[in-house]
């Protein structure tokens, strides 16, 4: 048995059996008052936490300032919005109205879900895949997005920070409690709101494929009114013809 295996059984069973005594003693579930240890992390995240810090030093160095005890570092599990974007995207955006970039998380989804099949969601900041785990139906001291901090040493506690986007927070609440009667109607159109909705639907394809029914169309048209046409010019030829012929016989 690997390392990480190891550590997902004896970590799991310790959650279990602590969930398991605190239910018989009427007592409710709460690990959010509870850090974790860093060592329990995965490197990946132990790593992004050690440069946090590193930085975080340089800057009190450089400012001969100390380390705080509680630290918040972004969750690289979820998107952050940059630091650079309290700028106006656009020269027609009012003033009051001032839009904001999104970065994607640090993390990719793909590697967020490898480290839950690996580790107790408990034990990782809160991610969107973290619903579906396993573990998740024991954690009742943790709210929506809320994330487990982090003891690094004796006098440092990393806290997680970050919001979820409106539109993925509903959808997680309307999977997470599917025979609630759901979100109010507002919400609702919101979230099922397409991009082509109110407007007609874009054509995707080349420029030739667009424009083939209205040619279609135009040369149906010319068609059905072939004979007439035909009729026209044999008349306008003739009628030159007879103006072009010379008035004396010779």
């Amino acid at each position: 048995m690997n390392s990480i295996t190891r550590r997902l059984f004896s970590t799991t069973s310790t959650i279990r059996s602590t969930a398991a005594a605190a239910v018989e003693g009427g007592l409710p579930v709460d690990f959010a008052s509870t850090p974790i240890q860093a060592k329990y992390l995965p490197r990946v995240i132990q790593r992004r936490i050690a440069k946090q810090l590193l930085n975080l030093e340089s800057s009190s160095s450089s400012s001969s300032s100390s380390v705080p005890r509680q630290i918040n570092i972004q969750n690289p599990f979820l998107v952050s919005r940059s630091t650079k974007s309290g700028i106006l995207e656009s020269n027609n955006a009012n003033d009051d109205e001032i839009q904001y970039k999104w970065k994607k998380p640090i993390i990719s989804n793909r590697r967020q879900k490898q480290l839950l099949n690996h580790f107790p969601s408990i034990d990782l900041p809160f991610s969107p895949k973290s619903l579906k785990s396993s573990s998740n139906s024991i954690i009742t001291g943790l709210s929506l997005g809320e994330s487990r901090s982090v003891q690094w040493d004796k006098n440092t506690i990393i806290n997680w920070t970050g919001d979820l986007k409106f539109k993925q927070e509903q959808r997680i609440l309307q999977a997470s409690n599917p025979e609630e009667p759901g979100l109010a109607q507002e919400e609702e159109e919101v979230i099922q709101k397409s991009i082509y909705s109110g407007r007609k639907k874009m054509f995707k394809g080349h420029k030739d494929e667009r424009n083939k029914q209205q040619k279609l169309q135009d040369r149906q048209v010319r068609l059905d009114g072939m004979e007439k046409r035909i009729r026209e010019w044999r008349q306008g030829r003739n009628d030159e013809k007879q103006r072009n012929r010379p008035s004396l016989p010779f």
